[in-house]
C-alpha cells in the first residue's frame, strides 16, 4: 500500500478543462463548481502559505475565466490576467469551505457568500489570506468600520478545479496507523468510510469498526488492518 499522501475523488470529479470556452455560452443548470484557490509558489505544485478556500462559481463565463486561470499555471502572473477573486464572505462553517492544502481538510469559520469578479487590482485593505480571514473575525463577521466582508487576495488564484460535490478523501502515515481524512459536501451530511481489494469489484464495503454513516472527516485505521487496496467516502444527506 502506497503511504504518500494519496487523493481520491469519491464521485465523479469533473477534471480541469484547460481551454476558454465562448463567452457567450451559458450554464443553462446552473450548477455551482467549486475551484480552489491558492498562492501558488515559484515551482509547480507548491504554494506560498500552505492555506486555500473554496470559490463556488455558477455562471458560465466565471466557470469558463477560471478554468483559463488553471489552464495558465504560474504563468498565470506573468501579465494582466485577472487572477485576484473578489468576493464578499459571511460566517459560519458550511461543510464545504476548508483548507485543501492541509491533509486534515480543516474547516474554516467562514466561507464566500457572493462572487463578484475577476480583476488585475484591488485595494490594499483586502489583501491577506484566508489564515487571515480565519484569526480576524471582524473580517469575515463584515465590521461596518472595516472590510464589509470583502476579500480580494493579491497573491492567491484560481489554481485547480474541484467539480460540483467536492468530496476528496487523503491517507496520512502515523506510525502504526494510517489516518484517513476526507472534505465534505454540506453541513447536513453523513459519511460512510469504505473499501475494497479490486477495482475488478462492484462490491465496497464500509470499514469494520463504525457505526455508519457518521458525521465525522476522520478516521484512524491500523496498519495490520488495513486490508483493503482501494478506499472511498461515501456522502449521503440527512434531515436531521
Amino acid at each position: 500500500m502506497k503511504t504518500t499522501l494519496q487523493i481520491f475523488a469519491a464521485a465523479l470529479i469533473s477534471t480541469a478543462w484547460l481551454n476558454l470556452v465562448a463567452a457567450d455560452e451559458t450554464n443553462e443548470t446552473n450548477e455551482t463548481i467549486y475551484f480552489l484557490v491558492a498562492a501558488p509558489g515559484p515551482v509547480p505544485g507548491t504554494y506560498l502559505n500552505n492555506d486555500s478556500y473554496l470559490l463556488p462559481l455558477s455562471k458560465q463565463e466565471d466557470i469558463d475565466h477560471a478554468r483559463f486561470l488553471i489552464s495558465l499555471g504560474r504563468s498565470v502572473f506573468s501579465e494582466a490576467h485577472q487572477t485576484i477573486v473578489g468576493a464578499r464572505v459571511g460566517p459560519g462553517k458550511d461543510g464545504i469551505n476548508r483548507n485543501y492544502l492541509d491533509p486534515k481538510f480543516p474547516e474554516w469559520s467562514w466561507h464566500v457568500v457572493e462572487f463578484f469578479e475577476f480583476g488585475d487590482y484591488s485595494i490594499e485593505i483586502l489583501d491577506g489570506g484566508p489564515s487571515g480571514v480565519e484569526t480576524d473575525p471582524d473580517w469575515y463577521m463584515g465590521d461596518p468600520d472595516g472590510r464589509h466582508g470583502l476579500i480580494a487576495f493579491w497573491q492567491y488564484t484560481v489554481v485547480r478545479e474541484l467539480g460540483s460535490v467536492p468530496l476528496y478523501l487523503s491517507i496520512v502515515p502515523d506510525g502504526q496507523n494510517l489516518q484517513f481524512y476526507w472534505s465534505g459536501v454540506g453541513t447536513n451530511y453523513v459519511y460512510t468510510f469504505e473499501g475494497k481489494e479490486s477495482l475488478a469489484s462492484p462490491n465496497w464495503l464500509a470499514i469494520p469498526g463504525g457505526s455508519w454513516p457518521l458525521k465525522t472527516n476522520q478516521w484512524t485505521l491500523p496498519r495490520t488492518n488495513a486490508t483493503a487496496r482501494f478506499y472511498r467516502v461515501r456522502a449521503e444527506q440527512t434531515q436531521q
